[in-house]
């Protein structure tokens, strides 16, 4: 079957309340894992940055005007993974460090292609003195396109590569871990075409991270949310719309999750009416006591008015940033697209 993509996107703010359950004498259960006061003292490096930039597509597909606009970005977050010993001695890696990004990528908007999508990557990075990084960064990347072939409007899904070549320019002066970040990023996608851009702009290292985000987010076993957005269809002819959602979540272990949500994404009086409910599974990472960011992916069941109205199996992938306030109540913005499964050309939507 062809892999065809609609994609609502998720910008918002949202505040969450987080439910607690008490006994009959009014205290709140303790999170039930026994190991969570050594889990909590243990700690390791995060990452995030955020970066926007200008390139162009070349290769299968590209007709006309092959810039991208200045309208290329990329927002990145992770952890350093460790190696092993045995290894780290036979290479001689005594200051190179690894790390696992998750990313969501824009590549921007050449004529007749706008393609973005998410993806994971290895990260190596060599200290070359005390102002300079440099990183090497590759990994699967999957991505939606809309494109228009013989007159017919198409939202493509693939699966490619995305390679990250990155300077990292010291900022300790103004925050420890902070740094400019100068990046080339390479995708290469079988059967259709490749991008190249240049980009810039801020990272850190958030050293000392928590294993783990507040504990509140443990002794509160559900958090309930609302949201309020827009909703955009990357088809041409549809505007923005007000979309709405609910979450129910829950947090596991030391970076995982799980949500239940029920989306409303509006209707853009073209193609999309559409709501349903999603189930999502999410990797959290802890940069702080207080902030984290997540990715989510999961299976999204929706019944669309301006379709058929029969209820259609989706996919949800999500990237949020989580700011705790206190131990009931959270803020955080949240940005996600929708896959669909059709050999139909479908549409896309924002929120």
């Amino acid at each position: 079957m062809r892999h065809l993509s609609l994609v609502i996107l998720l910008i918002f703010p949202l505040i969450a309340y987080g439910q607690d359950h008490e006994n009959k004498n009014g205290k709140s259960n303790p999170p039930q894992d026994a190991s969570y006061s050594k889990v909590t003292d243990s700690y390791s490096n995060a990452y995030a940055s955020a970066i926007i930039g200008n390139g162009f597509a070349y290769g299968d597909g590209v007709v006309g005007d092959r810039s991208m606009e200045g309208r290329t970005f990329e927002f990145r977050f992770g952890k350093e993974i460790s190696v092993p010993a045995f290894l780290s001695e036979k290479l001689n890696l005594t200051d190179e460090k690894f790390r696992l990004d998750v990313f969501h990528f824009n590549e921007g908007h050449p004529d007749n292609n706008h393609r973005d999508g998410f993806g994971a990557q290895i990260v190596y990075r060599k200290p070359v003195n005390q102002k300079l990084n440099l990183e090497f960064g590759l990994g699967p990347y999957f991505s939606m396109n809309t494109t228009t072939i013989k007159g017919t409007e198409f939202n493509d899904a693939k699966l490619g590569a995305l390679l990250s070549v990155a300077a990292l320019v010291d900022l300790e002066r103004f925050s420890p871990g902070l740094h400019m970040r100068y990046a080339l990023n390479h995708v290469s996608i079988p059967a259709t075409h490749s991008s190249i851009a240049l980009l810039v702009g801020v990272g850190k290292y958030f050293d000392n991270a928590p294993a783990r985000i507040p504990s509140g987010a443990y002794e509160n076993p559900i958090w309930l949310g609302v949201t309020a957005g827009i909703s955009q269809t990357n088809h041409g002819g549809s505007e923005g719309v007000p979309g709405f959602a609910a979450e129910a979540k829950k947090y596991y272990g030391n970076h995982w999750g799980a949500s239940v949500s029920g989306i409303m994404e509006g209707d853009d009086e073209v193609r999309v009416h559409r709501h349903g409910v999603a189930v999502q599974g999410w990797f959290v990472q802890p940069l702080d006591k207080n902030w984290a960011a997540s990715a989510g992916i999961g299976p999204y069941v929706a019944t669309n008015k301006r379709g058929s109205g029969n209820l259609q199996l989706h996919s949800l992938i999500s990237f949020q940033v989580e700011r705790f306030i206190d131990t009931k109540w959270k803020g955080f913005v949240n940005f996600s697209r929708v896959t669909t499964f059709t050999s139909k050309t479908i549409e896309i939507s924002s929120e």
